[in-house]
Parts: C-alpha cells; sequence; structure tokens
C-alpha cells in the first residue's frame, strides 16, 4: 500500500544511510526498552526494514512480514534474513497487501502480537479519488483498532511532514523525547506540547498532516522522533507500544 514503494524508495534508502542513521538509532533504542509478551509478530509494511534493527527482531522466534512491494522481500532478507537464520528465528515474507490482510492475519497467528512499521501515516495517500482523506483515514483507524481489541501491538508512523533548513552547523540532532499522552493533555486552546525538540530542523513552510493523531488509545505511553527524511524534507515520527489491557 506504500505509493513511495518500488525501485526509487529503495535507492532512497539506501543512499540515505548516513541521513537517516541518527532516526534509525532512536527508533532502535525505543524498540529495545519494549517487552513485548508474545513470541511471534506480524510485522506489517516493513518494506526492506531498512529502519529496523535486527536486534530487535531476534526476540521472536517466529515473524510474519508482509507487504505490498514485490521487491521487498529479497532487500529485507539481504537486510535481516543472516541475522535471523543465526539467531533460530523462523520468518516468512509475504507479498500482499498488509491492511486488507491484516484480519486473517490475526486469525491464523491468534498468540502474535502486531507492528506497523510506518503504514499508517499513508492512508491519506490511498482515499480513493473524492473522498476526503481525513474521513477515509479515520475509518480505517477505527477498523484497525477494533481488529486489534485485546492485541499487543504497535506502530511507528508520520506525524507531520514538511520543508526544513535542517540543522544548523554544529547543532546536534534533535533527541527523541517522549510525548504528553493524550489524557494528560491540556484543553484545546491552552498550551499545546512542546515541540521545541522539532525546533532543530527549522520547519518553515506549511506541514502536511498525516492524520494519525488518533492511532492510540488515550493512556499510550508515546514517543516523538525527528526524521531527515531529505536535507530540505523533515518527518515527525510517532512511536507508541500498546498492551492488551489498554485496547
Amino acid at each position: 500500500m506504500n505509493p513511495s514503494g518500488g525501485l526509487p524508495w529503495h535507492f532512497r534508502a539506501w543512499r540515505s544511510k548516513a541521513l537517516w542513521s541518527p532516526t534509525c538509532g532512536q527508533l532502535a533504542a525505543w524498540l529495545a526498552q519494549l517487552q513485548p509478551k508474545s513470541k511471534q509478530l506480524i510485522l506489517l509494511g516493513p518494506s526492506a526494514g531498512w529502519m529496523l534493527p535486527s536486534a530487535w527482531l531476534l526476540r521472536f522466534d517466529y515473524i510474519h512480514a508482509i507487504d505490498l512491494d514485490p521487491l521487498a522481500h529479497r532487500l529485507f532478507a539481504r537486510r535481516h534474513g543472516a541475522a535471523l537464520k543465526a539467531g533460530g528465528v523462523r520468518w516468512q515474507y509475504q507479498s500482499a497487501n498488509a491492511l486488507t490482510e491484516l484480519p486473517r492475519l490475526l486469525q491464523a497467528y491468534p498468540q502474535a502480537c502486531v507492528f506497523f512499521d510506518n503504514v499508517l501515516g499513508q492512508l491519506r495517500f490511498h482515499a480513493p479519488k473524492g473522498q476526503d482523506p481525513q474521513l477515509f483515514a479515520a475509518q480505517h483507524l477505527r477498523q484497525i483498532k477494533r481488529h486489534l481489541q485485546g492485541r499487543e501491538w504497535g506502530s511507528v508512523h508520520d506525524l507531520l511532514s514538511g520543508p526544513a533548513q535542517g540543522l544548523a552547523p554544529g547543532q546536534d540532532f534533535p533527541l527523541a523525547c517522549e510525548a504528553i499522552a493524550a489524557e494528560s493533555r491540556p484543553p484545546a486552546g491552552d498550551t499545546q506540547p512542546d515541540t521545541a525538540w522539532l525546533a532543530a530542523a527549522r520547519p518553515h513552510g506549511q506541514w502536511l498532516d498525516h492524520l494519525t493523531d488518533a492511532v492510540f488509545p488515550p493512556s499510550t505511553p508515546l514517543q516523538n522522533m525527528a526524521w531527515a527524511f531529505k536535507p530540505r524534507y523533515w518527518h515527525w515520527l510517532q512511536a507508541g507500544w500498546v498492551g492488551p489491557d489498554l485496547t
């Protein structure tokens, strides 16, 4: 379901290894502190796993990965296959639409936890012509969360993205930070959550709302991460992990 898949996406990811490295490190640190109860993982939309650390995948005994991109399977195997084999992790990769296959996968693997790898922020781009993207994304998120009732699951996805001047000379990459839980946020119109950490990107112009502010249940601990997708175009990623008691 990723409109940026295929050779252009993989070439960009390969070429951007150094640029993406700080965000990949922050994502790896966030994943490392998670303690999934399940030893099975349904991995949705990982592409080649460009931003995923093999170390986290090694926590599982079995992984079922699924992505629409037909090139992703081989590239995922090149990036993570050797480590998974050495670690005794059984895995398979299915080329299909991750979200339409979700109900079937949940039924096939009733004990597995689920991770959306930068998928949910793309929903707005798949609204049929003439349909409101916000309504389309909201409907699909409601369906997804309904399917995940009682499951352990997590996601990292785009919250906002837009033009940025990038880091000033000598400036450090912005550190990941905890978001304010929805139930603790002030009422609309009051002081908004601190985004000073993102100011390091020196954003300007109009940023795109990826319509993912309602992905997680209100009490979910969240993590914000800046992603220098391109030198002059940054993304604001948000990550969260939902225990079965929160769904």
